[in-house]
């Protein structure tokens, strides 16, 4: 051993280390920076064979000097890290890019997302553009490919932000039909996000099967980071009250108008028409499209005015023309559908109004009739008029 370790050759090909009594780590210390240099243009094999030594040994220098092959990547600092993913968002917003969904949501910084909307492949086979297998993995691969996006979206998630999370259901091992909700309702738990509440989508119309039930419904999954949402505005998703004149009939109350003059609060059964064939609003031309009331409904709940809603499986575009409609920012992914949503979005225009759907001509004649002038004096004489002290 001693004799090879002599012929080492410790610098670019003349300078020889001299021999050593034993293979220690210290040997190849003698020249650490000609090994470092040369590793970093060459592999760990040919820099190992170029120094006649171990690959091992030369991996160990690496490690103990911080100088890796993936060394960069590890300690890039947090902060240049963070500034090159707000330069990313800044480029991307009020567009939707042409990209693999883990890439794009990678390019994201932490706690920066405001409201993740989207509905993803539910892995039944359908065909996605140019893409004949996008909807077609082994169950275990859609799972964990799943997970990883949502561990993404998690750690892009603003605090106080909320995940609405849409889904079916998928094939499981066996073929049969498995709901996704279900499956990766637990892990959202263990990545730190907070159950708010699971929305059942009523749809009207579908398929008929045979020998099952027909679905008419699927299931969205809202989580949120932190406990509670940064935002919620329930006004704008209210429903007509059944009864708008009951009255409050004991208690402070007693006798006043017990209901909201906006409507009865929304809850977690959403019945909203499926964009079918030919049905008003759609586009063709994508199998699967989301309806705009559907994702309209959670951007007036759960974001302000100019905030940011990412929607990484964007498809035809549905939450970008919704964003667009009530004066929202988005942004999102996806790798087909590129004219199909530029056409659509460049007729969309922002709202000029938000409707109510909860007041009715009957609840607004009820509160109308109720109305009593309040008297507030422009100016209050002992508060503009009393003397400023000292």
């Amino acid at each position: 051993m001693s004799a090879v370790l002599a012929e080492r050759v410790c610098s670019a090909g003349s300078a020889a280390l001299p021999a050593a009594p034993t293979g220690r780590r210290e040997d190849i210390d003698a020249c650490a920076s000609e090994v470092l240099a040369m590793l970093q243009n060459h592999s760990y094999e040919d820099t190992a064979a170029h120094f006649r030594t171990s690959r091992g040994k030369v991996y160990s220098l690496a490690v103990r000097a911080g100088a890796r092959k993936n060394e960069a990547a590890i300690l890039e600092r947090k902060a240049d890290r963070r500034r090159r993913q707000l330069e990313f968002m800044e480029s991307v917003v009020n567009s939707v890019q042409k990209a693999d969904v883990l890439d794009f949501l990678a390019g994201l910084p932490d706690d920066s997302v405001p409201l993740h909307l989207c509905s993803p492949p539910y892995n039944l086979g359908l065909s996605y553009g140019q893409g004949a297998s996008a909807d077609a993995f082994s169950y275990s691969y859609y799972l964990g490919w799943s997970i990883q996006v949502l561990s993404e979206m998690a750690r892009t998630l603003a605090p106080g932000g909320t995940l609405f999370y849409q889904v079916g259901s998928t094939r499981g091992p066996d073929g049969g039909l498995v709901p996704i909700d279900t499956v990766l309702f637990q892990h959202l738990i263990t990545m730190g996000l907070t159950f708010k509440t699971r929305i059942a989508w009523v749809v009207p119309h579908g398929l008929t099967p045979k020998r099952r039930l027909a679905e008419r419904y699927e299931t969205a999954l809202v989580f949120t980071k932190g406990p509670e949402h940064r935002v919620f505005n329930p006004d704008p998703v209210r429903t007509p009250q059944r009864q708008p004149g009951k009255r409050a009939f004991r208690g402070p109350n007693k006798g006043q108008l017990s209901g909201n003059p906006f409507g009865a609060h929304p809850s977690n059964v959403w019945t909203i028409p499926n964009a079918r064939h030919n049905a008003p609003g759609r586009v063709e031309g994508h199998p699967a499209q989301m309806p705009v009331e559907l994702a309209r409904r959670a951007i007036l709940l759960w974001t302000l005015p100019g905030d940011l809603v990412v929607d990484c499986f964007s498809g035809s575009g549905t939450t970008a023309e919704a964003a667009i409609r009530t004066g929202r920012a988005f942004s999102g992914c996806d790798l087909f559908y590129e004219d199909l949503r530029a056409q659509r979005l460049a007729a969309v225009s922002p709202d000029l109004s938000t409707p109510l759907p909860g007041i009715t001509d009957e609840s607004l004649a009820v509160w109308q009739a109720e109305a009593r002038p309040v008297h507030v004096p422009a100016r209050d004489p002992d508060l503009f008029d009393a003397p400023v002290p000292g």
